[in-house]
């Protein structure tokens, strides 16, 4: 076993104490999330509320859904609580609004992100080397561009992640489980018709639009925004392929961003992400105190990034294309934009 791997080892360890599911806080925190966003879609779509409130709630109900989806996200580990069949129903229920296939995702996400997190063609906003982009047609690199913008949140989650991956099994999807998944693409079909159609006949196309389409596209844009600053930074390395990627623990890939305690509280600690990547089944309630003692245990060697604008603005303008042989960041032109995250002795061979 490599040096990395008795490292991991040992940190999964001292992190083990942290998975205590809680059927209390369970519960507590999905039924509160849950009403916050019921609350705010019967304000947004089925009131006569004044419009400013109405686009208010709309916004308010687009917040609820990423942390309603953390917690779905959590159950589909397996550790929101410690009862898998309730797991499984809170699961379901909390991916609905965010329209995701739990089973689909239990395979998309559990199996194949946490087993080859960071591996090109794998995961989220894997990047394009700059001969793939050089190959690509012109609108697909205009695409390309959008995606990794400022803009480019909302439609890159949209279009790349969930209309491909998580909604239903497709032909390229891993065998398995075919017959859950599409009991559960039913389960969402269903749910996405009724609650349009009420939505329609509560208000026409306005309550559709501000109580079902704004609050799905912030949620999109929310989940695009996460996964590109739990996996992408200067600091953060980007591998060609599984072998490679299986010489490295979890810490290396995984990025804590560091964010203000409201919204590490509203968003159920989502960005305390490099606990989460070496122990899935530490339960969201428990994953901030995880994270403090893994930074600890790390020091200097903690992969931590503070998030602020100029952060957010200066990752996106550095992290466009990926030199995988020299393994860091290119920009569009195929300029080195941060230092080789080679390990010291292929830094020396490669030169």
């Amino acid at each position: 076993m490599s040096g990395d791997r008795i490292e991991e080892k040992r940190l999964r360890e001292a992190l083990a104490r942290f998975i205590a599911p809680s059927g209390v806080h369970a519960w507590s925190l999905f039924l509160a999330t849950l009403a916050i966003y019921l609350g705010a879609v019967s304000i947004a779509g089925f009131s006569t509320a004044p419009m400013w409130l109405r686009v208010v709630a709309a916004i308010v109900a687009g917040l609820a859904i990423p942390s309603l989806f953390v917690i779905g996200h959590d159950a589909a580990h397996g550790a929101f609580t410690a009862d898998r069949r309730v797991n499984g129903l809170i699961g379901r229920v909390a991916l609905l609004p965010a329209l995701h296939n739990f089973s689909l995702w239990q395979l998309v996400h559990n199996r194949l992100h946490h087993r080859e997190a960071n591996v090109r063609g794998r995961n989220s906003w894997s990047p394009l080397s700059l001969d793939e982009y050089r190959r690509l047609p012109r609108a697909r690199r205009a695409r390309e561009r959008l995606y990794r913008s400022a803009m480019g949140f909302a439609p890159y989650y949209l279009i790349e992640r969930w209309w491909r991956d998580k909604l239903f099994p497709r032909a390229h999807t891993p065998g398995g489980g075919r017959a859950a998944q599409w009991r559960d693409f039913a389960l969402l079909a269903t749910y996405a018709v009724v609650f349009a159609a009420a939505l329609a006949w509560s208000g026409g196309a306005v309550s559709v639009v501000l109580g079902f389409v704004l609050p799905f596209l912030i949620w999109n844009a929310m989940m695009g925004a996460t996964t590109y600053l739990q996996h992408t930074s200067l600091r953060a390395p980007w591998f060609a392929s599984a072998p490679w990627r299986e010489r490295v623990d979890d810490t290396v890939v995984a990025i804590h961003l560091a964010v203000p305690r409201w919204y590490g509280f509203i968003s159920h600690h989502i960005m305390a992400h490099p606990a989460h990547h070496l122990q899935p089944k530490i339960p969201l309630y428990r994953l901030a105190a995880a994270q403090a003692r893994l930074d600890a245990i790390l020091g200097e060697r903690a992969l931590i990034e503070k998030f602020s604008p100029r952060y957010l603005f200066g990752t996106l303008r550095a992290c466009k294309l990926y030199d995988y042989e020299a393994r860091r960041w290119l920009d569009f032109a195929g300029h080195p934009t941060g230092p080789s995250l080679l390990p010291e002795p292929e830094t020396a061979k490669a030169a």
